[in-house]
């Protein structure tokens, strides 16, 4: 039984890890079992998490993993990477140079940042709005775990890369398909089509605000009407739990409004007033929409950025 993540089969053979955003892991993950290969769907945020992962991986298919999967840059699903370092890393090649540009240039600024971040949570830890308390005290574990890690850490980079669709050959099918760029600049996802099942990395959020800072909401939703036309029974998330195409047909409305939001603070709307968009009032972290949205706002159309790498060039890999 993992620490870090709860696992949930979302078909045979193919199971989520669901972990607390405020926890060791932060993001989700997956682990899928071809038949004769076993496949792992992001590395998490800290190398004890990945650990974990990698153990499951094993217990569940009987077998060491065979490929790990980046679905895109950010560190809650690429910091685990160097548990895996023996085995090859896929991503796309923009993901690759994002990657590199985020690695942490100094370890020690970085700890210290954690330990600046540790103090303030702890102030909170003495507040007395019991809300406040409670979610400093689940930030504390994550940040403590953070911080555990940092002197371990050694960046290791994906090496097996592709700029479009990424096939694994094996009993059963795996395809691992980017339409470019929406959460970041370049965002994958796994689809796995005898069994309806969607690993959609950060594409996807259910029941949680979005971080839509290092991308596009409206290229995000029109992927995401993309994905949902190859009708998943099953879509397993980035952050949240597992869910059905409901999990996509709820987001792409939502970031629509946020696209809206961006235009309207760039024309003066102060992003402090603006309401949760309809149907997600309910939401985790409504915060992270309206820093998103300010922040967005604040810079260039990230089509201004775009390099040729990993948007649209070449054809179909096959991994067997």
């Amino acid at each position: 039984m993992s620490e870090s993540f709860d696992l949930i089969e979302l078909a045979a053979g193919v199971h989520g890890a669901v972990s607390d955003i405020a926890g060791p892991a932060v993001g989700n993950a997956a682990i899928i079992d071809t038949g004769d290969k076993t496949v792992v769907i992001d590395s998490f945020m800290t190398a004890q998490a990945a650990a974990e992962l990698r153990n499951e991986a094993v217990r569940l298919t009987g077998r060491s993993a065979f490929l790990l999967v980046n679905t895109h840059w950010h560190g809650d699903h690429t910091w685990g990477n160097q548990v895996f370092d023996d085995i090859p890393i896929a991503s796309t090649r923009r993901t690759l140079e994002l990657i590199i540009a985020d690695a942490p240039a100094n370890l020690v600024a970085y700890e210290a940042e954690l330990d600046a971040q540790l103090t303030a949570l702890r102030v909170r830890l003495e507040s007395d709005d019991a809300s406040v308390r409670a979610a400093a005290a689940r930030r504390v574990r994550g940040v403590e775990a953070y911080k555990a890690a940092a002197p371990g850490f050694r960046l290791t980079l994906p090496d097996l890369l592709f700029d479009d669709h990424l096939v694994i050959e094996g009993r059963r099918r795996v395809e691992l398909m980017t339409y470019g760029g929406g959460h970041t600049e370049s965002d994958v996802f796994a689809w796995i089509p005898d069994a309806g099942v969607m690993i959609a990395g950060d594409l996807c959020w259910n029941r949680i605000h979005p971080r839509t800072l290092d991308g596009d909401p409206g290229d995000w939703a029109g992927i995401l009407e993309r994905m949902a036309r190859l009708a998943p029974m099953r879509v397993h998330p980035g952050h949240g739990e597992p869910g059905g195409p409901e999990v996509i047909e709820a987001l792409v409305p939502y970031l629509r409004t946020v696209a809206g939001y961006v235009t309207a603070v760039r024309a003066g709307t102060d992003p402090a007033g603006l309401a949760p968009p309809p149907g997600s009032e309910a939401w985790a972290s409504p915060e992270r929409m309206r820093t998103g949205v300010a922040g967005l706002a604040a810079r260039p159309h990230p089509s201004a950025n775009r390099t040729a790498s990993g948007w649209g060039r070449g054809g179909d890999a096959h991994l067997r």
